[in-house]
């Protein structure tokens, strides 16, 4: 099976670096990495878990002996990351197979999209003080076990946050949870109630605060070189903020690096203070159109206070890198251009310059994009045809724009996978599936939570209010 582009882009050459260094399914984090749900269930990674929005939160979870997802309410995390699931999934990377719960990376890679696997693999080899992935192959036991030294920690520590974004739900923010009680009565769609279920029982077990969780962690501090904290909002929740204190305590603050997906309301001046004591920190703030467009997406954000903390990320400490996350969904999908025109005209210093050689984190000059996939009654998949054809030709003045306006550049826009292509990837993936028949269920979903928040998406989206 050819698991390659067609295409010699640098997409294409670094799927055949990965294959050249391991098999052409590898993927690092497995090896290395060791993520967590708000609910303190294991998964593989985000991007193979996707979501925790109804029974779909299943998808990527590391199984433990006994059927069950191994949860850090009921197990350490030792005990789970040398499972049978575990090593089966490095057994069948190894053997240039594709793990079930990861398929995702590789249909994204599929139309150009520079999959979590790849940009992870790829970081982790060419950075400096990256890992050696033939050592660590090397170091894997036949039946799939590899040493509990951990090198990569990505943290969800609850779901506690400040705002409740129309994509989210309370499996991610505790905000939610009050107009999660008005609207998921109320919904019919099937497909729509199914992906709202929410049981507020699995955040009773208040794993977060486990002393025996945070033992292992802390244990694990001399090995690690990266640490990443999402949410909830990861600013409001007091384990962050520990954890960063008991790194600094043991004195390895100058081999790690912090990354975040943060709102960014809460960033103040001690944290930065705190943060300029690390090898480098990686700041995104999740955001993903402007104005009141933000705000009806990020509910109930303020434009001009997400404006200041803007400008204050971009005058933070030389080490402090800033970015913007965005999650590409049938809100904001046919705005993006505004967006980015926005973004650039703003001249903002950091915030994703593009300037720094070989980090194909910074989005290559506009913003970091992931594809939003559940609820999948908000994907830019369920849009019809000619909404679809609307999408295009946007895109396509926006090329011109950014060829007269921001970057002349044939080669970055024609080859570099975060040029032209990563827009180009966004439509081959919004074309791959017709969705369509999803549509009354977003009708629904976002007119009946309107009315609980006293909202308008017609009025804040008119080229979205023929579908509403």
């Amino acid at each position: 099976m050819d698991h390659f582009n067609d295409k010699e882009t640098q997409l294409g050459q670094y799927q055949r670096e990965i294959a050249s260094l391991a098999t052409p399914t590898f993927c690092a984090l497995p090896w290395i990495h060791f993520a967590t749900r708000p609910n303190g269930d294991m998964r593989l990674c985000c991007s193979a878990n996707a979501s925790g929005a109804g029974n779909d939160h299943e998808v990527g979870l590391v199984r433990m002996e006994h059927g069950k997802p191994a949860n850090f309410g009921r197990e350490t995390p030792m005990e789970a990351w040398n499972n049978d699931y575990m090593k089966s999934v490095r057994k069948t990377m190894m053997a240039g197979q594709i793990p079930a719960s990861c398929r995702k990376c590789y249909e994204e890679e599929k139309v150009g999209v520079v999959s979590k696997r790849i940009w992870e693999t790829m970081t982790w080899h060419r950075d400096e003080d990256g890992i050696d992935i033939p050592e660590l192959l090397k170091q894997t036991k036949e039946d799939g076990t590899v040493p509990e030294e951990l090198v990569y920690l990505d943290l969800r520590l609850g779901h506690t946050c400040n705002i409740k974004c129309v994509m989210c739900s309370p499996h991610d923010s505790s905000k939610w949870v009050s107009d999660w009680k008005k609207l998921e009565p109320n919904l019919v769609d099937p497909e729509v109630k199914r992906q709202m279920a929410w049981s507020k029982e699995e955040f009773n077990n208040k794993w977060h605060e486990k002393d025996t969780f945070w033992e292992e962690m802390n244990r694990q501090i001399p090995n690690l070189k990266q640490v990443y904290f999402a949410g909830g909002e990861p600013l409001m929740i007091k384990e962050h903020k520990q954890f960063i204190e008991e790194i600094l305590r043991q004195g390895y603050q100058d081999k790690i690096l912090l990354r975040y997906n943060s709102n960014g309301l809460l960033v103040d001046e001690d944290l930065i203070e705190m943060w300029s004591k690390f090898k480098k920190v990686k700041f995104a703030v999740s955001m993903d159109a402007s104005h009141e467009r933000d705000e009806y997406i990020r509910f109930p954000t303020n434009w001009d206070t997400v404006e200041k903390t803007l400008h204050m990320l971009d005058n933070t400490p030389d080490n402090i890198q800033t970015s913007l996350a965005t999650a590409i969904q049938i809100f904001n999908v046919k705005h993006l251009p505004d967006f980015m025109k926005w973004k650039v005209e703003s001249g903002f210093k950091k915030l994703n310059t593009g300037t720094v050689p070989g980090d194909v984190q910074m989005g290559g000059g506009l913003v970091n994009m992931h594809l939003l996939y559940i609820p999948t009654f908000l994907s830019i998949q369920i849009l019809s045809k000619e909404d679809k054809q609307d999408v295009e030709e946007r895109f396509m003045d926006f090329k011109d724009w950014l060829w007269n306006n921001y970057r002349q550049d044939d080669d970055y826009w024609k080859i570099n996978p975060y040029g032209w292509k990563r827009w180009e990837a966004v439509l081959n993936h919004m074309n791959a599936q017709d969705n369509s028949h999803l549509l009354p269920g977003f009708k629904e979903y976002v007119n009946k939570l309107d009315a609980i928040r006293g909202l308008e998406a017609a009025k804040v989206f008119p080229e979205l209010a023929h579908l509403l």
